[in-house]
């Protein structure tokens, strides 16, 4: 096992020193290998991490050779909200009762997705870099979505709930990969030949396929706003509010019956819309006692109990993980500094992508605006960031909009191939 696992960080080690942009497209498309760990001299890591630092070694060492430049003041406008970020988690781990814990968060789901960022920005400067990088991403979600097919079809589910999940321990996993993924896939829609849109539809629709499966209503709630939003950037209000209107109907209709839209619904006895509610409520009583610091890095799980008992005599959830909201397991982990930080990135995200989409109407560059709605909007639900895979699906979906804001040739997007030179 372990020898064919360094004969392929070899491969990959030669690969990224020959063609760093191939390299970076091969993270995309793996992203979901977090899943495979493994030790290096007694320090746990994951495949996907192993490659990205891999790569940003070969980067780093491309750089200082001066055989790639690195624009720094593109990334001006995000090193405020970036470094508040920084702080928080630093006081995040401070005032967490379990440091090793911390310090593995800041590790796998800020470091690394962040060395990733940087990377992208650096090496990636045409919107056929970002559309070939998309393709990588639409591959992984089709990958997923097709072990996902398999389990519906075999009835052969790994979830006690028996909803689709791939590899995941949840469904919600996997929607929460798959949502921002298909919103992305549209631009690939959009913006490719005739010849190679088959393709296109055909892995849309296939995640979409899986997404329905996992059941999870958060999921289904995000692909349509961000896809409402997408074609708020195409059409007139009318033709969009009557196509939202139609996916509601469409969505209520095939679940009136399933148990868990039953169970949605009840927001008095013992479900799941009701444990999450208790969830927020005890998420904005940590907020209300420990908004400065927030209750330690990744302590939520062990002192959820210890809030929730303050506000109920038995909460239905007695072990959750997160608080089922980004922005509110944001300033939970990360303190008022933290919070305050992630809003402002998001905030000049779409303040730097609104702008760019103004003046050059870039059919990726809508795509990636609506995908990163997708994810705020089911990261209201859910927790849209906290996870490996996630992090760097963040940062990913940021670098993008920043890419193409700087770009203004449209006008080829549509007529590209994908050239082995690129």
């Amino acid at each position: 096992m372990y020898s064919l696992l360094l004969i392929f960080l070899l491969f990959f080690t030669y690969l990224a020193w020959r063609n760093l942009r191939t390299a970076l497209y091969l993270i995309l498309l793996f992203t979901p290998l977090y899943l495979v760990r493994f030790s290096v001299l007694s320090i746990p890591t994951t495949l996907l991490e192993a490659l990205i630092y891999i790569t940003f070694l070969v980067w780093v060492c491309l750089l200082l050779t001066k055989k790639v430049k690195f624009e720094w003041t593109i990334l001006k406008p995000y090193i405020l909200p970036i470094g508040l970020i920084f702080v928080g988690l630093l006081v995040g781990v401070v005032v967490s009762a379990d440091k090793t814990i911390s310090l593995g968060i800041v590790k796998g789901w800020f470091v690394d997705p962040l060395l990733l960022f940087g990377m992208l920005i650096g090496n990636f400067n045409k919107p056929l870099h970002v559309k070939k990088a998309i393709t990588a991403l639409v591959l992984s979600g089709v990958m997923l979505s097709l072990v996902a097919i398999y389990q519906v079809v075999s009835n052969n589910f790994i979830t006690i709930d028996q909803r689709a999940s791939a590899f995941f321990s949840s469904a919600n996993y996997l929607s929460l990969y798959l949502v921002p993924i298909i919103v992305l896939s549209s631009g690939l829609i959009a913006s490719t030949s005739k010849v190679r849109k088959w393709w296109s539809v055909s892995s849309a629709l296939l995640m979409m396929v899986a997404l329905y499966f996992t059941f999870s209503y958060s999921g289904w709630l995000g692909v349509i706003v961000g896809m409402a939003a997408l074609m708020l950037m195409f059409w007139p209000v009318l033709y969009t509010s009557l196509g939202i209107i139609t996916a509601v109907i469409v969505a209520i209709v095939s679940q009136l019956n399933h148990p868990k839209f039953q169970q949605m619904l009840d927001l008095t006895g013992r479900s799941s819309s009701h444990a999450r509610l208790q969830i927020w409520k005890t998420s904005l009583l940590m907020i209300k006692e420990k908004y400065l610091t927030g209750i330690g890095l990744g302590m939520f799980e062990k002192r959820y109990l210890e809030f929730a008992e303050r506000l109920f005599d038995n909460p239905f959830t007695q072990n959750t993980l997160h608080s089922h909201n980004v922005f509110l397991y944001f300033w939970i982990n990360t303190g008022l500094i933290g919070f305050l930080g992630f809003v402002i990135l998001i905030i000049r995200f779409f303040q730097q992508v609104i702008t760019a989409f103004r003046s050059q109407k870039s059919i990726l560059l809508r795509s990636v605006i609506a995908a990163m709605i997708s994810l705020l909007t089911h990261g209201l639900l859910d927790a849209a960031y906290w996870k490996n895979d996630l992090s760097v699906l963040f940062w990913t979906i940021l670098a993008f909009g920043i890419i193409l804001s700087r770009n203004s040739n449209d006008g080829k997007e549509g007529k590209a191939g994908l050239s082995h030179r690129d």
